[in-house]
């Protein structure tokens, strides 16, 4: 019944771009770029997909699962629709695993959805062999051309290495192939998610308070392909490169460009937000803002580090070279 309800809601690309072929001329997709996102993060979670959208191949379709119910889902689908963005309700389906887990791992701002990635091809319509999993705090601002390309076996995932392995690498010179978990391509057949899911279902502790990522690094073992930093570069370490090298930034922790203008990014990647809110209402009723507390610590701390940065005498050779040019697949 739910795998009904959501194939129901699914929408190929042709229809997406308003050009629907008769049932039996359609070719299904077989790779796509997918997010899965609640109700908090539906907004910066819709922009990154209509920029994946814009950088994406019209042979990759672009997903967005909704974990929970959402106001006006029915006209949100349809403008998304028309913008080739395909938007599922996937809550039902999703109910009985992650209600399966102890919700008191998932304080403050960690939601339950983001084990979601675990149980994908639980999830996701059959004809996706070839999945590539976005969080909702990513921009993606250049081609995913080299991504889309890159074919995962069966068994094996591309992911690149987290803020935590970078920081290491720029303190003390060591390198770690220590993955996060915000940006990952797979083949359906044996992806390890299941395996992960399970890992914190039963021993949480081996994930070191890092849920999904924590999870999927302790069992990946020889199934992850490291791939360029370029793919999912931290937020923290814009100030140290040229964006123009990267193609998805990671705005992992707090504060976020939707919330506001803070060092390292500048107002080129906040506006893109306030832009989405005024194009239209759907887009506008979905923004969740932050205390006036919350902007003043943030701002604060941005004019310090701001402040910092350039009495150091602002960027100088990039120690993160590696882990942006190094010989990786993609």
């Amino acid at each position: 019944m739910v795998r009904q309800a959501i194939n129901d809601g699914n929408t190929t690309n042709g229809e997406a771009q308003g050009n629907p072929k008769p049932e039996s001329a359609q070719a299904l997709n077989t790779q796509c770029v997918v997010y899965v996102t609640d109700g908090e993060y539906a907004f910066p979670t819709i922009m990154s997909a209509l920029q994946a959208r814009k950088q994406s191949s019209h042979s990759t379709d672009i997903c967005v699962l909704l974990s929970e119910a959402i106001p006006d889902f029915a006209a949100l689908r349809e403008l998304l629709a028309a913008k080739g963005v395909i938007l599922l309700d996937v809550s039902e389906a999703l109910a009985s695993s992650l209600g399966r887990l102890d919700l008191g791992h998932f304080q403050g701002r960690i939601s339950v959805s983001t084990m979601a990635k675990l149980i994908l091809p639980q999830i996701l319509p059959k004809h996706y062999t070839q999945i590539i999993y976005l969080d909702g705090d990513t921009q993606v601002i250049r081609p995913l051309e080299d991504l889309e390309k890159l074919v995962a076996p069966p068994g094996k995932f591309y992911a690149a290495r987290d803020y935590l392995a970078l920081r290491d690498l720029l303190a003390h010179g060591r390198d770690s192939h220590y993955f996060n978990a915000g940006v990952l391509k797979f083949n359906r057949e044996g992806w390890i998610g299941e395996e992960a899911f399970n890992l914190f279902l039963t021993n949480p502790e081996a994930c070191d308070g890092k849920h999904d990522q924590g999870a999927l690094n302790h069992v990946a073992g020889q199934s992850l392909i490291l791939i360029s930093n370029k793919w999912n570069f931290p937020k923290q370490f814009l100030h140290m490169v040229d964006m123009r090298s990267l193609s998805i930034v990671h705005y992992m922790a707090h504060p976020k460009p939707w919330h506001g203008t803070y060092f390292p990014w500048t107002d080129a990647e906040s506006r893109i937000y306030r832009e989405l809110r005024r194009e239209d209402p759907l887009f506008a009723r979905l923004y969740r803002g932050i205390s006036l507390d919350r902007k003043l610590v943030y701002t604060l701390r941005s004019m310090r580090e701001r402040t910092l940065h350039a009495l150091a005498g602002g960027r100088k050779r990039n120690p993160l070279e590696y882990a942006l040019t190094g010989n990786y697949p993609a």
